[in-house]
This record gives C-alpha cells, structure tokens and sequence, in this order.
C-alpha cells in the first residue's frame, strides 16, 4: 500500500512568512516596466524594498491570499528582471534565489505542484556557480534538500535514505550556514515518520549528540518506536468511560476492525483529515469498522462542537486533560493526528494512516 507522506513544514518558506495554501492565482507577470532603474544598485534598492510586508490590512481571508500572491509575483517579476539586466552583477545568484522561493510559494498557495524540474536546475546551477556567494549557494542546496521530501513514501525505504543522505552532505558541505540549525531539526521531524534501518541507526547516533536539544529529542523517538513496537506484540489493553457513559473495552470487539483516533478540536491537522475518517467510517462500518475516538481537548463544549460539525457519530473519551490526557499518555502520544488501526484479533498494526490510505488499510484488514 502506497502512503505519500508530507512534513508539517514549510519547506519553501525559508525567510518567507507562509499563510495556507488555498486557491489564490500567482501574480502575473505582465509587462513590468524596470527602464527607470538605470544602476544594480538602483535595481537592488527596488527588489530590496518589494521584500517588505505588505502593510495594507486585508478584510477578509480572500483579499489576503490575493495581497499575498501580488507581494511575491511582483518579487519574482523584479527578481528574474534583475538577473537579465545585469547577468554579471553578482547579487544576480541572490535574486535568481529570491525568483525562486516566491515561485515555490506562489505554486502553493494555488495548489501546483511544489517541486518542478526548472527549479532543480536552476537550484544546481546556483550551488554550481564559481561566483555565487556562499550564503546563497548554502539556501539554494538547502531547498534541493527539502524538495526530495515530496517523494517520501513509508513503504520505500529508499525514499528517507535519499533525504538523510543529502542531508549530511549539506551538513559538512555548509556546517555554518544560517539552515544548517535548521536542516538538523527537520531531520529529526522526518525520521520520526522513516521506517528505513538507516532512520533508527541515525536515531541512535543522534542519542549520542553532544547538542542535549538533539539528544533529548532522538531518545524520545527512539523510546516512542520502542513503546510502539511493544505494543505490536500483544493484544491492545484499552479500556475507558466513553462520553455517552457507555464502557469501552477493546477486547470485547474482537473480530471487529477498530480505528484509535487521537484528535482534538483545536488540532489542524485533525480536522483537516476529519473528512477522510468519516468517509470511511459511512462506508465500512456497516461491515465491521468502529472508531474510538480519544479527544486532547480541555473544552469539552469545543469537542462536542467538532463532533456536530464534522459528523463524527463514534464513540469518545474525554477526560478534559489536553496533553496530560490519561490514554494518550499512557500509550506515549506525542503529537496529533495519531491514527492507531487495530485488527479483528486487537494487534496494533499501522499508526499512521492518512487520506484514501485509510479506506483501503481498513478494508485489507476487513478480508483477513
């Protein structure tokens, strides 16, 4: 089963505030007039002040993506003008840089493809430059970097070693770099989700860091992949009150397909999924799929607003604790959406389930 995976990360953003993707046009590029700058560093002054925020204040959600998609179409139209005036100014390699982080977050924002096969040329060409300044040459491999992150599939080890591979290169390569931070703490976002023998050895080695802000956080993935394998070796223990006052116990749906659904209301990426769950539920419950859902909020009137508004008709657990909620805890639940997929005999077997992966993961588990 194919599982596309994407980072919680503004991966193109880099110095760029990001707002979230919607329908918004890119800018066009139409027929900017640039004759009245006659010096670089006339031109310079200009590209340097269009990278100022916006001060208008939007009214609504629409008139911000609209003054978001100008701001950077009139960066990439100046930027790439910048470059064709004076091709042997050397502050053209930071404003070729400039063309692409907006065109990056133009396509985002319109819903394109992020990752085009222009960008990686013109990325290796920058890192390629004899003149290139370094910083520049340092933020354009960086985003080389970022790009092979759309191709991580769980079911591809290869796809992870390719990122963990670059990853180190640019480490020794641009060991100063502003990114290099940066690049590290992604690092360790990504293998939280990398299911390859080279993720958990990198884990490992990262325990060991001399950087305690790195070292806390591989332990605490390395000891979170052991709880879940644990886990993966016997029956799930799962016992509860739900919020109707029914008692849940998950050995009593034995020969059932059982979804473990940590949310919370006021999660994003919950509700953005919420769609996803509850199609498959309409579909497959009838045919033996039930949903527990385990709620981190505090409110309980937000959580019970969610489950109205999202059509979520399935059984909950709420105790009002947040992030000290008393299952979450007790299963070492560290961020959500965790999506826990139970088989008819109450073996653990995916945690990570998103989109149409989850119909089809419920329905193989089903025919078993």
């Amino acid at each position: 089963m194919k599982r596309r995976l994407l980072l919680p990360i503004a991966l193109f953003a880099l110095s760029l505030p990001l707002i979230a993707a919607d329908s918004a046009a890119p800018s066009p590029a139409g027929a900017a007039d640039f004759s009245q700058f006659k010096t670089a560093d006339d031109f310079w002054k200009h590209l340097e002040k269009l990278q100022e925020q916006p001060k208008d204040q939007p009214k609504s959600r629409e008139e911000a993506l609209g003054l978001m998609s100008k701001w950077l179409g009139d960066q990439k139209v100046a930027a790439d003008a910048f470059a064709q005036k004076f091709p042997e100014d050397p502050r053209r390699w930071q404003s070729k840089m400039l063309s692409l982080r907006a065109a990056g977050q133009m396509r985002r924002f319109s819903g394109q493809p992020v990752v085009l096969d222009e960008d990686r040329k013109a990325i290796a060409a920058i890192v390629n430059a004899p003149d290139a300044p370094e910083p520049v040459k340092g933020e354009a491999a960086f985003m080389g970097v970022m790009m092979l992150t759309s191709a991580f599939d769980k079911d591809k080890a290869d796809t992870f070693v390719a990122f963990h591979k670059a990853a180190a290169e640019y480490l020794t390569k641009f060991p100063q770099h502003a990114l290099a931070p940066q690049l590290k703490s992604i690092q360790l976002r990504v293998l939280d989700m990398d299911p390859s023998a080279e993720g958990q050895a990198l884990l490992k080695e990262y325990a060991n860091s001399s950087d305690a802000r790195v070292a806390e956080a591989a332990r605490g993935q390395l000891e979170k992949r052991q709880k879940t394998a644990d886990l993966k070796t016997k029956p799930v223990d799962l016992k509860f009150t739900a919020t109707d006052g029914k008692e849940i116990d998950l050995a009593q749906m034995r020969g059932k397909v059982v979804l473990v659904d940590f949310w919370a209301s006021w999660c994003g990426p919950c509700i953005a999924e919420m769609p996803n769950v509850v199609s498959a539920y309409k579909k497959l419950h009838e045919k033996g799929f039930e949903i527990l859902g385990i709620s981190l909020d505090q409110d309980k009137a937000a959580m019970e607003g969610a489950l109205k508004k999202h059509e979520m008709t399935w059984t909950q657990y709420f105790d009002g604790e947040g992030w000290k909620n008393k299952i979450s805890t007790s299963f070492g639940i560290t961020s959500i959406p965790a999506t826990w997929l139970i088989d008819k005999k109450g073996m653990l077997r995916e945690t990570e389930l998103r989109g149409e992966a989850l119909a089809k993961g419920v329905e193989k588990l089903l025919a078993e």
